[in-house]
């Protein structure tokens, strides 16, 4: 805490994880460590820029898009959205989606 220095000491801890497998949650578990306030901040840091590159990009993709094709597009696409995660998750979606079709 920032009004309490040290106010966490003994009673916050942290996991480290990056997967959701029962084995993995319960080493990060066995290995609980004091929560460290530069990665903390280096956390909120990623997520101010995710956001802020998300919504300039999807400013700037729906200004290009409807203004190079608008008349595909129509009046049913009011944003063209842009996020950091949203790239790689559409990517498994086509991938999984072209496995399914060329079964």
């Amino acid at each position: 805490s920032r009004k309490f220095k040290d106010a966490h000491r003994d009673r916050v801890f942290r996991a480290k994880f990056s997967s959701l497998r029962p084995t993995d949650l319960r080493a990060a578990m066995e290995t609980l460590g004091i929560p460290n306030e530069n990665e903390a901040q280096s956390v909120d840091a990623r997520a101010e820029i995710d956001l802020r590159l998300g919504i300039a990009f999807s400013r700037f993709q729906t200004q290009f898009f409807k203004r190079h094709f608008g008349a595909q597009l129509g009046s049913t696409v009011k944003t063209v959205s842009y996020g950091p995660c949203q790239m790689p998750t559409l990517w498994f979606c086509v991938h999984r989606h072209c496995q399914i079709e060329d079964f």
